[in-house]
């Protein structure tokens, strides 16, 4: 479903002004002495329905992490704290030559159905992912696909194209599920190996999970966990303060409370825009470093944003190997981005053509006001902009249609997160020629990334930085707007501590309830 909206918003000092005023302002906490659902059952508060619930896609996890290591697990998993690699369904793994790597899996472990897993379901679930015709959103993240076969029940060979030093971090995005699922199409019904069943999903209202008394690990407190669909964020954030549901999130800045029941986390995340290159005006270059000159990212970012983000002139944050420390983007100049645009106008580029800035309703807790004030900005400087918000199905699709002549010219709003901190994970599909949502066709800049791709430790870094660096500076089809950091609201006697994984990942075992 799709809708339009043009809301004038003042970008003047004024019209942030008032805004600040509202973002800084208080939230209320009106019965907030009750507690959310029964003390068997975990209810949290999310701002949509899934996309997809095969776990093929599960990195479209829109900010909110639903079936990973709740119904479904993956051989490999990433210590929050210090970013590692440790073993989840593998228990160990070593890597026999460049392209070779062999896994040593967990026994006694069941799926949900009482299927075994088995080197064999593991096989399977790898040759499932990497099927391009199912169009599993986790292959985004394995540039080179990978081939598995079972040495015996608890052993598992993987042979990759060509050497991929992370092999270990990126199988983790390989998410198990039963064998008995099909090969050919996508799942609604996902059976795993995690420490809840997944129930049923009711669109638009809920989805259930229950607790799998068979599962391997140690068992969760909830017995059920409720997943309540509220996309407006000071609606979810008040079904934690009245006790409708333990845990809101995301919550925006104007609904959070004084007290420790709101938590901040970082999910190396970050807010960029993606522009089309092969359609006037954005096909000149002119055009687009007009529109990273044109936008007042610190001001908009302080006073919209506040804690919720921090202007950056990079596509991935600190956290990230392919972070350039010290680089500087264009700063504010609203004159320099006139004289881009009447340079290229003068040169026969048609500067006057509408520009759609598509978004999607659940992109971040305030995001429509934070767009207005760009939008506002390009205006400014003589560019046509309207602001088209999408629901999650049909964003994905456009971000997935690009450079496609039978569209209009158009810039995506973007909040993309790499949890993982390898620039893998981000610059293949962002930047390169056959990147999934990439809008650059760079020779040079594919050469550095495939060399990237294949290097490791300090050498790695320093390509993928190379790589981002060209990218920035002489394509200008990416447009970096804010790190992000997110907020999370807990219902009274709940405790839960968000990590930089949360956005991709909650494990209702890790909520504790105090009732």
């Amino acid at each position: 479903m799709l809708s339009t909206r043009r809301r004038p918003l003042a970008v003047a000092a004024g019209g942030i002004a008032v805004l600040l005023a509202a973002a800084c302002s208080p939230g209320g906490d009106a019965q907030a002495g009750r507690t959310g659902g029964s003390a068997q059952t975990l209810t949290i508060a999310i701002p949509t329905d899934p996309t997809s619930l095969d776990p093929c896609d599960s990195q479209a996890a829109d900010g909110v992490g639903t079936l990973r290591r709740n119904v479904t697990e993956s051989l490999t998993d990433v210590d929050p704290g210090t970013g590692k690699v440790v073993p989840l369904l593998a228990l160990s793994w070593r890597q026999e030559n460049p392209t070779t790597w062999t896994f040593k899996l967990r026994p006694g472990v069941k799926f949900q159905d009482g299927t075994a897993f088995e080197a064999k379901a593991a096989a399977f679930n790898i040759k499932r992912t990497m099927q391009p015709d199912l169009g599993c959103l986790n292959l985004g993240n394995i540039p080179d696909p990978f081939t598995a076969t079972a040495v015996d029940t608890t052993t598992l060979r993987v042979v990759t194209k060509g050497p991929d030093p992370i092999l270990p971090l990126r199988i983790g995005w390989v998410d198990m599920v039963s064998p008995k699922t099909s090969m050919t199409a996508k799942t609604s019904h996902p059976v795993g190996t995690g420490p809840y069943t997944f129930v049923r999903r009711t669109p638009g209202t809920d989805m259930r999970f229950k607790r799998f008394d068979g599962y391997w690990g140690s068992k969760p407190q909830a017995r059920e966990v409720r997943y309540v669909f509220r996309s407006e964020a000071s609606v979810r954030a008040a079904t934690a303060k009245t006790g409708e549901a333990d845990i809101a999130v995301p919550i925006a800045l104007q609904d959070a409370t004084e007290d420790e029941r709101t938590r901040s986390y970082t999910q190396s995340r970050v807010f960029f825009l993606r522009l089309d290159t092969d359609k006037p005006p954005l096909n000149d270059l002119r055009v687009r470093q007009a529109i990273g000159y044109a936008i007042d990212k610190k001001n908009i970012v302080t006073a919209l944003m506040g804690r919720t983000g921090k202007p950056t002139d990079q596509m991935v944050a600190p956290t990230v190997n392919g972070y350039v420390t010290g680089y500087k983007g264009p700063a504010h100049d609203p004159a320099k981005a006139k004289a881009l645009i009447g340079q290229a106008k003068s040169a026969g580029v048609d500067t006057g053509r509408r520009i759609e800035l598509i978004s999607r309703n659940t992109l971040f807790p305030g995001s429509s006001d934070v767009l207005q004030a760009i939008i506002q900005n390009l205006k400014d400087v003589g560019l046509d902009i309207k602001l088209t918000e999408l629901d999650d199905n049909a964003y994905k699709d456009k971000i997935h249609a690009t450079n496609s002549s039978g569209q209009p010219v158009s810039m995506m709003a973007v909040s993309h997160d790499n949890a993982f901190a390898d620039a893998s994970f981000s610059f293949p599909k962002y930047l390169s020629s056959s990147g999934t949502v990439s809008t650059i066709r760079d020779a040079r800049l594919d050469s550095l990334l495939r060399q990237a791709d294949v290097a490791a430790g300090g050498k790695r870094a320093q390509l993928y930085q190379r790589a981002a660096r060209w990218a920035y500076e002489r394509n200008g089809a990416i447009v970096p707007i804010a790190e992000q950091f997110s907020l999370l609201l807990l219902s009274k006697g709940v405790d839960y501590k968000p990590n930089g994984l949360t956005g991709i990942e909650l494990p209702a075992a890790q909520v504790k309830l105090g009732r």
